[in-house]
């Protein structure tokens, strides 16, 4: 978890505060390379509590299908005009 955590105060960090030049360069690197040691973070929590995953990934679903309706219904709109 702290590798996450990381990643997110270095992204954080990265995108609201003015940081110039080489610095900026490298807080990228160690936010590419946090992040993705982190995919492999969230894997082993996802393998290792299936039951937690399922919920947020089901709202992740939900979220999109209705994402994906919500746009099929303004393009019908706008072809229909």
């Amino acid at each position: 978890m702290g590798l996450l955590a990381f990643f997110l105060i270095s992204l954080f960090v990265f995108y609201w505060f003015p940081i110039r030049g080489g610095l900026k360069t490298f807080l990228l690197i160690l936010i590419m390379i946090s992040g993705w040691l982190s995919i492999f973070e969230l894997v082993a929590i996802i393998e290792a509590r299936p039951w937690v995953a399922a919920p947020v990934l089901a709202l992740i679903g939900l979220f999109v299908w209705k994402w994906r309706k919500d746009r099929e219904k303004k393009q019908d709109k706008q072809q229909s005009m």
